[in-house]
């Protein structure tokens, strides 16, 4: 617990107990007021004490619900880490280029050879398939990937939930 929180909960208290105390002062019975103070001096402090609270639409743990926000942040953050790492950078863009339509030109020399494995992997994890009736060997020696090949809807799917992470931050 915070020094701040402390500090909130501790003044909320004081105040209800003092307004309790003015009010038990006066030669009155204890009311309905005496009680809502009292109550309320409390109320800072029910987390601590209380692990479930029972309402007429049943009960709610709260240490649980605590415990199981944190897990599934951790979870979330584990999802983010491998839709981030999954697909290497350079595969990215080639995703990316086949949902925008963006030219994908490549040739024999430096881009071919890194080229023909990051398709493979991309075709092997279903994210790509070659368009019907294209082969990698037809592809010669310069063109544009999206000739023969295009995005699956799994490709689709992973760059939108890639997406949506990347948006959160």
């Amino acid at each position: 617990m915070s020094k701040e929180d402390l500090w909130t909960r501790t003044a909320v208290t004081v105040a209800a107990l003092v307004g309790l105390a003015l009010k038990l002062l006066v030669p009155e019975r204890v009311d309905a007021t005496a009680v809502a103070l009292l109550v309320l001096a409390l109320i800072p402090w029910m987390s601590t004490i209380l692990q479930r609270i029972d309402t007429v639409a049943g009960g709610v743990v709260l240490r649980e619900i605590k415990k199981a926000q944190a897990g599934q942040q951790q979870e979330m953050e584990r999802m983010k880490f491998l839709f981030e790492h999954l697909v290497p950078r350079e595969e990215l863009r080639h995703l990316q280029a086949l949902a925008d339509g963006t030219p994908l030109p490549y040739d024999s020399g430096y881009t071919r050879p890194l080229l023909d494995a990051e398709l493979r992997r991309l075709t092997g994890t279903g994210l790509i398939e070659r368009l019907p009736g294209r082969t990698f060997a037809q592809m010669g020696e310069v063109g544009d990937v999206r000739e023969h090949f295009a995005l699956t809807d799994a490709g689709r799917a992973y760059l939108e939930i890639l997406n949506g992470y990347r948006a959160r931050e």
